[in-house]
């Protein structure tokens, strides 16, 4: 079909049963079924690129775990100045080691108390602790809404079929996205996620794949990544279909993963059916940061809310720790109820906003340029936190005469 390239993009597709198909004990897993992720190119089918809505609250970019600046040419001799800031957008207090090495092309001159710099092997050492931001998500209602795109008429396969076509059901069960083979990442919570998991349950996660009871976001006491556009007990092993793609040309500017949930029945009603989807804004590792982390979350018809109200469901989301998120609607036993399911055509706008100024440490140093022209001094400063994640900043230094050009007066200006 036009507009849909069948590429595997390196995406591994892990089938994962959670529980309850014949041909397996309930809670053992199967092995990873790879499949090919479509990417569908909406312009090429005509769709017009929707534009990134403008909420009444202005969007704070996530800020990066660690950054660098410093001139970008200098001429040999030249004195410069490198700024390294480290921040922690993560809920906890973080221990943080930073190490950056000098490129060959300058000496050392002086730098900050807190740096510890070792003349053998060149390196600036600094460890200690930095407290946490608050990175947390506004929750908008655009009354437009978003378009809910049903993927079946793309040509797409139901994610169920595999399931089913080895005697299985689709009932519990989830699938494992791999972005980051193919450099997709998603930014959430002030994490870079190279890894997503979609429940056929209504909802993206990742650690422990949730069940058909949902609870109320966050808790501390089930910790793990949840984004919950209508968690229910859903059974999809007898009607709906339940699609996943990457779509460029949906949002204007950004690609996402989408993944829709059509007609799915619930598991102990069948004629308690959901339309819905959710749209995740990605980045592209060799592209510059922005944009990434906003989700949205599109209801295109719920067949009877009362029912499902009864039944049981959760719409919200929380962080991989349980302790930041937020419950928009909820109706089960772990609290109150809350909000009611969502119209037709409405869709909930998730957009990360950082507060607080106490969340980062910066360390400036002194360098001379030594190097010859036209070299380019490159150096990168490495952070590794007390969870083992690593993150860097890389500058790049070009060395170069500098030319100044003579300011020239108009006509009638110099007497």
């Amino acid at each position: 079909m036009k507009g849909i390239q069948w590429v595997l993009l390196g995406l591994l597709v892990s089938a994962v049963w959670a529980a309850g198909a014949a041909a397996k004990e309930p809670g053992t897993m199967a092995q990873p079924v790879p499949a090919d992720l479509p990417l569908i190119d909406l312009a090429a089918t005509g769709f017009q690129a929707v534009a990134m809505p403008v909420d009444r609250q202005t969007v704070t970019a996530v800020p990066a775990a660690v950054s660098k600046t410093a001139v970008s040419t200098a001429a040999p001799g030249q004195e410069v100045v490198y700024t390294v800031t480290l921040r922690n957008s993560g809920p906890v207090t973080e221990t943080v080691t930073l190490t950056d090495v000098l490129p060959p092309q300058v000496v050392w001159l002086e730098g900050d108390d807190a740096l510890a710099y070792n003349p053998a092997d060149r390196t600036l050492r600094w460890t200690g602790e930095i407290p946490p931001g608050r990175l947390d998500y506004s929750l908008t209602s655009l009354p437009d809404g978003l378009p809910y795109l049903d993927l079946g008429g793309y040509g797409l396969p139901n994610l169920c079929d595999p399931f089913i076509a080895t005697g299985g059901d689709c009932d519990d069960t989830a699938v494992t996205f791999n972005l980051g083979a193919e450099g997709y990442s998603a930014n959430l919570y002030g994490r870079h996620y190279e890894q997503l998991r979609v429940s056929a349950n209504g909802l993206l996660f990742l650690d422990e794949t949730p069940n058909g009871s949902p609870h109320w976001l966050p808790t501390a006491a089930a910790p793990g990544l949840r984004l919950a556009a209508l968690w229910q007990d859903l059974d999809l092993t007898g009607g709906g279909r339940w699609h996943a793609a990457i779509l460029s040309g949906y949002l204007a500017g950004r690609d996402v993963f989408y993944a829709q949930w059509h007609d799915a029945p619930h598991a102990a009603n069948p004629d308690l059916t959901s339309r819905f989807a959710i749209a995740l804004t990605l980045e592209q590792n060799s592209q510059p940061a922005g944009g990434s982390g906003e989700i949205f979350y599109l209801y295109d018809h719920i067949a009877q809310p009362d029912a499902l109200i009864a039944s049981g469901y959760a719409i919200g989301l929380q962080d991989s720790a349980g302790r930041r998120g937020f419950t928009y609607a909820y109706a089960g036993p772990d609290a109150p109820p809350r909000g009611a399911p969502p119209a037709s055509g409405m869709t909930l706008h998730w957009a990360p906003h950082f507060y607080g100024t106490d969340y980062s440490r910066s360390f400036t140093y002194r360098v001379r340029v030594t190097g010859s022209i036209p070299e380019m001094a490159v150096n990168t400063a490495t952070t590794t936190s007390s969870d083992g994640r690593s993150e860097w900043a890389t500058h790049y230094l070009a060395i170069r005469h500098q030319t100044y050009l003579p300011l020239v007066a108009a006509a009638g200006d110099v007497p």
